[in-house]
């Protein structure tokens, strides 16, 4: 395969079409379980109407409960919520009020046992968060009965005191009222998930990241990488998820069948797939919204400069020759190594340029992520050849 400009031969083809068999190959390697979120995080939302349900998980979690209007009911009194670009199930308690606090926390321990019932730990709960609003100044024995049913079942909850802007005595007491009255929690965190206005003073979000720490904590540890894949309060941990796309990413490369030489626009194309891949799945960790059409683009746009930028054939035959026991390797080791490391440069490329642009608040496109790319490639080409090259050698020897 050849590429139509010949003053770029390391250009992808723009007409190159990719069938489904290479995209199946690729999803059957980079799947949901080697990323490490194969088992979703399952989180019981507990409160009562208008104590900030909602709110927080827009603003933990990025996702809309009633409005989304894609809510079933799993028992009476309890909605779920399933997200299709997220590793993530939440249920919600529905009428969680003083009066029905006998049927509300009924229909919660039916619902963590019918889920426990079942072998696969998919399906079970993973954490409680029971909402109650710093705003209402009330205890209920629901709350006191829920937390005491979580700790009978071994169920972790954490107690979010939402809407915590204000900071007087009241306060103070109220909060001192909940540590003495629920002291079974395995956390009480006071959390204001949206920026109040107070006349001419604003109060800042806090105690998003401490709730999602808490709840790493105590989550079993195949639901963390969910969680975090899923999560927009702290974008340093939207990056650990990431890079963890990337990681696996390139392993299923150097698992792949390549050729030791690859060919300019030819054997180079066959990443493709990969990057396509790499890129949606960067793209669900960092809340990045850019079409198919968009993902194949930047990925054909950049593969050819990533491969150019890296040295070109001089990486991929010369380098190879300073490596005394190369010959003792198969081809098809040091090509699936080439290509992983290729696929390391892209992603790590990648995630630096989009991280940079949702940083600062713009909406990343096709052509701006080219750019980005193609400007940090071209200032640090040194540096990527250096590491490059290292991480070709490093592999092969361990291959060896």
């Amino acid at each position: 395969m050849k590429s139509e400009d010949q003053d770029d031969p390391w250009a992808v083809p723009p007409d190159l079409t990719l069938d489904s068999e290479e995209l199946n190959e690729v999803d059957n390697l980079v799947n949901n379980e080697a990323l490490g979120f194969d088992a979703p995080v399952n989180i019981l939302l507990a409160g009562n109407t208008g104590d900030g349900k909602s709110t927080l998980a827009n603003a933990m979690l990025g996702v809309e409960l009633a409005a989304t209007g894609t809510g079933f009911p799993v028992t009476k009194g309890i909605q779920c919520y399933e997200y299709r670009d997220k590793p993530l199930t939440l249920f919600d308690t529905e009428g969680f009020e003083v009066l029905d606090s006998e049927r509300t926390v009924g229909a919660v321990k039916e619902l963590i046992e019918s889920r426990r019932r079942q072998k696969d730990s998919k399906q079970h709960i993973h954490i409680v968060w029971l909402c109650i609003a710093a705003t209402s100044r009330r205890l209920q024995q629901v709350h006191i009965d829920l937390v005491r049913l979580c700790s009978e079942l071994q169920i972790p909850i954490i107690v979010v005191i939402t809407k915590s802007y204000l900071k007087d005595d009241a306060s103070e007491a109220f909060l001192k009222v909940i540590g003495e009255s629920l002291a079974e929690a395995d956390s009480i965190i006071p959390v204001l998930a949206k920026e109040m206005h107070l006349g001419k003073f604003r109060v800042a979000p806090f105690g998003l990241v401490q709730l999602l720490n808490a709840t790493l904590n105590l989550i079993p540890t195949a639901c963390q990488a969910a969680l975090k894949f899923s999560q927009i309060a702290d974008f340093n941990r939207k990056l650990e998820a990431a890079t963890k796309v990337v990681n696996v990413t390139s392993l299923a490369a150097v698992g792949l069948s390549f050729p030791a030489a690859f060919v300019p626009g030819g054997h180079a194309a066959l990443l493709v797939p990969l990057e396509i891949n790499m890129i949606h799945q960067i793209n669900k960790a960092l809340g990045i919204n850019l079409e198919k059409q968009g993902q194949m683009a930047v990925a054909k746009g950049t593969l050819g400069i990533v491969m150019a930028t890296v040295g070109g054939k001089l990486i991929f035959t010369e380098t190879m020759k300073f490596i005394p026991f190369v010959g003792q390797i198969a081809s098809s080791l040091i090509g699936g190594t080439i290509a992983g490391t290729v696929v390391k440069i892209f992603g790590t490329t990648y995630i630096a340029a989009v991280g940079d642009m949702v940083r600062a608040g713009t909406s990343p496109t096709a052509g701006s992520i080219i750019d980005a790319i193609s400007s940090a490639l071209s200032t640090h080409q040194h540096q990527i050849v250096s590491g490059a090259t290292t991480l070709i050698e490093e592999s092969i020897r361990r291959q060896k």
